[in-house]
């Protein structure tokens, strides 16, 4: 009967301390979550984006654009303010396009999938707004260069990259 408690004991202890593992990991998820939730790119940029004058775009396979146009600033602009970004340790390696956009002396780097700000990177959330962008950005560039990254089709745009 001794025997039966002892285990009996044991068990309810191991039970306990796997419980209490548990519930440490699990909060530790949740902070986790937590600073990896979903915010504007725009906040995390510090800048609404509004007076964007020229924007340089580099496309995965090398080709290189430069807009200034105004109206076609504003249409990338308008877009670029609809993502949103996460907090990410992911690096990357590869990307479908980043672009560089120009705004009085300060000079935002945006990236298809990541980008990286003051040590930190971000991580594009993929959604409708994303999905948009990038084809918008493939549309664009294959206008004024046809052979833009010939093996990426325009409806299947790899949310991931190249």
């Amino acid at each position: 009967m001794r025997r039966i408690s002892v285990c009996a004991l044991l068990g309810a202890l191991a039970v306990f301390a796997l419980s209490a593992l548990a519930a440490g990991c699990a909060g530790r998820q949740d902070r986790a979550d937590a600073e990896a939730e979903a915010v504007p790119l725009t906040a995390v940029l510090g800048s609404g984006l509004d007076a964007v004058e020229r924007i340089e775009i580099r496309y995965g396979d090398g080709h290189v654009l430069v807009v200034t146009d105004p109206e076609t600033v504003r249409e990338f602009v308008v877009r670029v303010k609809a993502i949103t970004v996460r907090r990410s340790d992911i690096q990357s390696a590869g990307y479908l396009y980043n672009m560089d956009l120009a705004e009085g002396e300060r000079t935002h780097r945006v990236g298809d999938r990541y980008t990286r700000l003051d040590d930190r990177t971000y991580e594009t959330v993929e959604d409708e707004a994303s999905r948009e962008l990038d084809l918008f950005m493939l549309r664009f560039g294959r206008e004024r260069i046809p052979d833009l990254l010939p093996g990426i089709m325009p409806e299947v745009v790899p949310a991931t990259g190249t």
